[in-house]
C-alpha cells in the first residue's frame, strides 16, 4: 500500500503544472525590441519620439531608468534608435543610441 501511494505522489509530482511563478522563471526571455524616431522631449525619467511611416505619424514614449546606456548626445530634435523591454511599467529603454548628425 506505501509503495502504491509513493507512486502516486511521485506521479502527481511530475504531472503537476507549474505555477504563474514557476512558468514564469522559465519562460524564455522575450526579445528586445527597437524603435527609430526623431526626440520630442527628453527628461532623466521619460523619452518621447516621434517619426513618421507611410504618411501616418506616430509618437512613442520609453521610461529611462537610471540602467539605460546612452551613447551620444540627448537633445530635441536628434534621431535616434531605442532599444526597449516591455513589461508591466510600459516601454523601458534599455539603450538609446544617438545618430549622427554629419553633413555631406
Amino acid at each position: 500500500m506505501q509503495r502504491i501511494l509513493l507512486a502516486v505522489l511521485a506521479l502527481v509530482v511530475v504531472l503537476h503544472p507549474l505555477s504563474a511563478d514557476e512558468h514564469s522563471a522559465t519562460a524564455p526571455k522575450k526579445a528586445d525590441a527597437f524603435f527609430a524616431g526623431t526626440v520630442v522631449e527628453s527628461t532623466a525619467e521619460k523619452l518621447t519620439l516621434t517619426r513618421t511611416v507611410l504618411g501616418k505619424a506616430e509618437d512613442r514614449s520609453f521610461v529611462v531608468t537610471p540602467d539605460t546606456k546612452i551613447e551620444g548626445r540627448l537633445r530635441a530634435r536628434v534621431r535616434v534608435t531605442v532599444r526597449y523591454i516591455s513589461d508591466e511599467n510600459g516601454d523601458t529603454a534599455t539603450m538609446i543610441i544617438v545618430r549622427s548628425t554629419k553633413k555631406k
